[in-house]
């Protein structure tokens, strides 16, 4: 028999005005956090994280390969091209040297062109980021509205963001929030996230008619939702968490 304690797992502790009773939750940017209401005790944290000592080991092990893949952005390299499926976009990545302490990127048809201080890694890495969140959010409402002409379906309000965890949501209100992320995904699980959300307006819950509904425009939703389980892995380190 095997006694040995294992030890506690390290954690983060975020306040928010938000919660009614303390949960817990693994991201990959930031493993494990412990979420408590304002006015909550700190000095119970440690009694509530030994409780789900197993479910915390579980959750760890499996978000491990995701975990590390984030933590690898610390040793990303400017990419020579950068490919969008999701939205229809290849860019092949050309550098040119310039004055400044800044870089500027620059889509040119097939290339995306940055200028100024090249020899700056992350500053060249932020650039190609902001190209590829520039693009997300011009062409993503565009494909969200050939859904909704497709099912016709409508979203009161479109956003386009960087959320942690969610590909998508539609709120009570018919906002469609879409994760910019989306852009490095295969088109096919872009267009299931979006026939998802778009039905979420007719139908705001996961019953078999919310189902059948996306089921009428999106006939390998079954598999294409297992494949956004792991879906984390055509997104580039360099690009952040997700």
């Amino acid at each position: 028999m095997d006694d040995r304690i294992a030890p506690t797992p390290s954690y983060q502790i975020r306040v928010s005005p938000r919660a009614k009773r303390p949960r817990l939750t693994v991201t990959p940017s930031e493993g494990l956090v412990v979420v408590i209401p304002v006015g909550y005790p700190r000095s119970a944290v440690p009694g509530i994280v030994a409780r789900h000592d197993a479910w915390i080991a579980r959750t760890l092990a499996r978000t491990a390969d995701h975990r590390e893949h984030v933590a690898s952005a610390a040793d990303a390299e400017v990419p020579e091209r950068v490919e969008l499926p999701g939205i229809g976009i290849a860019w092949d990545v050309q550098l040119r040297a310039g004055t400044g302490q800044s870089v500027r990127a620059r889509a040119n048809g097939d290339t995306l062109v940055l200028s100024g201080a090249v020899d700056d890694r992350q500053a060249c890495l932020d650039a190609i980021q902001r190209a590829v969140t520039r693009a997300a959010r011009d062409r993503l409402p565009l494909m969200l509205g050939g859904i909704e002409a497709e099912t016709g379906w409508s979203a009161v309000t479109v956003r386009v963001g960087r959320q942690k965890t969610r590909w998508g949501s539609c709120s009570s209100r018919g906002t469609v929030s879409l994760n910019e992320s989306l852009a490095f995904l295969p088109q096919r699980l872009v267009r299931h996230v979006l026939v998802h959300e778009l039905a979420h307006t007719v139908r705001l819950d996961h019953s078999p008619a919310f189902w059948a509904a996306v089921a009428a425009h999106d006939a390998g939703w079954k598999s294409n939702r297992r494949e956004l389980r792991d879906a984390w892995r055509h997104i580039p380190a360099w690009f952040g968490a997700q």
